[in-house]
Formats: C-alpha cells, sequence, structure tokens
C-alpha cells in the first residue's frame, strides 16, 4: 500500500518557506471568516434579544380584520344593511378589551396579556421641547410581557405604580430633554390638553426608537391624554413563552379575538432583512480572503511540480500510477488547508476576544447602542471554516495535481523535457 498522505508531508518539508507562506495565507482567511461570522451572527442575535426584550412578542391592532365578501349576491326584492366598524368621527381603538383579553389569553402559548395605549405627545421641561411615544401600561402586567422594568438604569420601575402622573423616560429622550429622576414635565397631547409628569425613572434598552422617544404612562392617564375610555386601547400587547412562535399565535388571537394581529417578526421585517443582507454581503467579501488564499496554495503546489518533476518520474518509473502521482498532490492541498484552518481557528479565536473587549460607538443614529460588540461564538463557526479551507484548497490543487500525473518518465530522464 502507497502512503499518500506520508509522501505529500514530505514533499512540503521540502519547501518550507513557500508552504509556510500558503500556510500563513490560508489561516488568515480562517480567521477572517471565524471573526465575520461571529460579528455578524452576534449583532443579529443582539438585535433579536433586545427586540424581543423591549417590546411584545404579539401586538392587537385597533382594526378589524376584513370579513366583507369580494361580491354581494342578493336575490330580488330582497334589503341589505351594510354597516362599517367605526364612525369617521370616532378613534380608532380596541374596544371592549375585557372581552378582547379574555379570548387572548385562551389561545395556547400566551404568558401574560394586558392592555396599552400608544398615543403622540409633546413633553417640555423648562424651554427644551421634545416630541415622544407615549405609552400607558398596567405596570404590573407589563413587567411580564417585556424586560423593561430591568433595564431601568435611574429611578425606580415600581415608583411608576405608585405615582399616577410618573413618567419613565428612555435614556435618548432624557437627555435631549436634560431632565433627571424627580423633574416635572409638561405633556401636550393630541386634543391640545396639558398634564405635567413627574420622572420617576429612565430605562436604556439599548434600542435606539425606544431610547429616543418612550414616555411611559399609568395607563388610565395615556387613556386620558388619547381622549379613550377606560374599557377601551389602541393595543393589547401579548408576551409568549417562546418568541419564535408569534406568528402562529398572531393568527389564532386574530381569528379569535376579530381584531387584526401583528408578530415582533412582521413588526420589525424591515430590520430584519438589513441584518441578514449586510451580512450576507460581508460573508461573500470575507470568502473572496480564502480564494486568495487558495491562489497561494496553487502557486506553491505548481512550483513543486516544476521541481519535482524528475522525482515524480522516477516514482512513475518506480510503479507509481497516473492516480496516485494525483491522489499526492490533492493531499498536499488538502494538508495546507487543514493546517491553516487550525492556525485559523487559533488566530481567530484570539481575535473574537479582542474585538469583543474594544470599546464602540455607533453614534446616535444607530439601531443598537452598545459600549462593546456582541461577538457570539458556537462550534459550528469553525467546522465550517474547517471545511471551507479544505474544500477550496484541495479545489486548488486539482490543476497542479492534473499537471503533475501528466508528466511523461520516459522522456523525463532520458533529459529530453
Amino acid at each position: 500500500m502507497i502512503d499518500h498522505l506520508r509522501i505529500a508531508e514530505a514533499q512540503l518539508r521540502g519547501r518550507p518557506r513557500q508552504a509556510l507562506v500558503a500556510l500563513v495565507s490560508v489561516a488568515v482567511g480562517v480567521a477572517m471568516l471565524l471573526v465575520t461570522l461571529s460579528l455578524t451572527t452576534g449583532l443579529s442575535r443582539d438585535f433579536v434579544a433586545k427586540t424581543t426584550a423591549s417590546s411584545p412578542h404579539v401586538e392587537v391592532l385597533p382594526r378589524r380584520g376584513s370579513s366583507r365578501p369580494d361580491r354581494l349576491v342578493v336575490g330580488e326584492g330582497e334589503l341589505v344593511a351594510l354597516s362599517r366598524h367605526h364612525l369617521p368621527d370616532e378613534k380608532r381603538a380596541v374596544r371592549a378589551v375585557a372581552a378582547v383579553l379574555e379570548a387572548t389569553r385562551a389561545v395556547a402559548g400566551v404568558r401574560v396579556a394586558t392592555p396599552a395605549v400608544e398615543a403622540q405627545v409633546v413633553l417640555a421641561y423648562g424651554t427644551v421641547e421634545r416630541p415622544a411615544a407615549l405609552l400607558g401600561v398596567e405596570p404590573s402586567l407589563e413587567a411580564g410581557v417585556t424586560a423593561l422594568d430591568e433595564q431601568v438604569v435611574a429611578g425606580s420601575w415600581h415608583a411608576l405604580g405608585r405615582r399616577p402622573n410618573g413618567v419613565l423616560l428612555g435614556a435618548a429622550l432624557a437627555r435631549d430633554l436634560g431632565a433627571e429622576v424627580g423633574a416635572t414635565l409638561q405633556a401636550a397631547g393630541e386634543g391640545g390638553g396639558v398634564t405635567s409628569l413627574e420622572v420617576v425613572g429612565i430605562v436604556a434598552s439599548g434600542l435606539s426608537r425606544i431610547d429616543r422617544t418612550l414616555a411611559l404612562v399609568n395607563l388610565p392617564l395615556a387613556q386620558a391624554l388619547a381622549g379613550l375610555a377606560s374599557d377601551q386601547a389602541t393595543t393589547i400587547r401579548i408576551g409568549l413563552d417562546d418568541p419564535a412562535r408569534a406568528p402562529e399565535v398572531a393568527a389564532a388571537v386574530a381569528a379569535r379575538s376579530g381584531y387584526l394581529c401583528r408578530s415582533w417578526q412582521e413588526r420589525n421585517a424591515a430590520s430584519v432583512e438589513a441584518f441578514d443582507r449586510q451580512n450576507r454581503i460581508t460573508l461573500v467579501l470575507v470568502l473572496f480572503t480564502t480564494l486568495v488564499a487558495a491562489f497561494g496554495v496553487a502557486n506553491v503546489l505548481v512550483q513543486i511540480v516544476s521541481d519535482k518533476r524528475r522525482d515524480i518520474a522516477i516514482m512513475r518509473a518506480a510503479g507509481f500510477s497516473r492516480h496516485d502521482i494525483g491522489v499526492i498532490f490533492l493531499h498536499q492541498g488538502a494538508l495546507l488547508g487543514l493546517m491553516g484552518a487550525v492556525g485559523g481557528w487559533v488566530v481567530g479565536a484570539l481575535l473574537i476576544r479582542v474585538v469583543a473587549s474594544l470599546p464602540v460607538d455607533f453614534g446616535e443614529a444607530a439601531v443598537l447602542r452598545n459600549e462593546h460588540l456582541q461577538m457570539a461564538e458556537e462550534p459550528w463557526f469553525y467546522l465550517a471554516a474547517l471545511a471551507v479551507a479544505v474544500a477550496v484548497c484541495a479545489v486548488a490543487a486539482v490543476g497542479p495535481a492534473r499537471r503533475a500525473a501528466s508528466v511523461e518518465p520516459t522522456a523525463i530522464l532520458r533529459g529530453e523535457r
């Protein structure tokens, strides 16, 4: 039996400098691939984690599902009474909240459901005014829907329930207003009335759209500012045992309640798609680094074929077949890919930890706000990088392997070629 692997290793040791250059290029490509996988996966997971922790998994919208037939068929002489969901001067809202909550809580997978009122207001602190997204909730139930109660960085979540006119502000909104815990704000709603609010806490969710606009108040106060009755809300906020089942639960709640429902995946579809597109583009660019490493491997093997033509001819004369010669050079390409990948694992693991420790600031307009990059690290990252490196290097070795297999031993030994 011919030990193809041992012969391939011996030939690589015969050209240490060229082999080292090829190994370094493969290691760099693998390390960059690992860091890219870690960064893109970490950012995506961080966005999903922050989104599901700071907003409801499913929300009931103040719009009825369409039950009107495409075509109304009536007999001759029949009268048909048509009605609409609401009058033009009525506010769009979820009505008979208690009945909707009962139907919602009966759906499997729903952990908690609570009414909420969303309204646009203008907050004023001294001479500074800022628009805000007012959210009225029942604090005790809201803590089961989101993790906003765990994201309070100043003040207290429980103080909101004790103060009817209390408000929790997003961190960026509080900074823009210049307001701190204990400050008194003036809130102007859609109806033009002004209400005094006392800042009882500041929330930092890590999501820019929440931290820049959130003004969390008690439900009765929001209902009054929005001009809604006590049995009305603009939405029902639902927390699930499994956020991944949100689309399925949204469909079930819509069927039971008669209102349209929206999952967190649907609400954030544009952002999720943007992250996925960015990840794909980045991975494609990094894969080109691995392809460059493949050219280095091919170059090293071509040089070995050129320098070892006489040795190859002697091997052929000693009984090695064309297939044996080709397999030896394919083994060389796979060896370079394997050893380069192992070196890339070490470098990549170190780089992941270095990048994760670096402080970052993406600016006020960033979707995510973090003090450090959120890096993910999974075993399949390393297995994927190994597979890519070995496969690319093995493919790069095909050309040199065919060239080596085509060597004519008689001509070489006679000195004719």
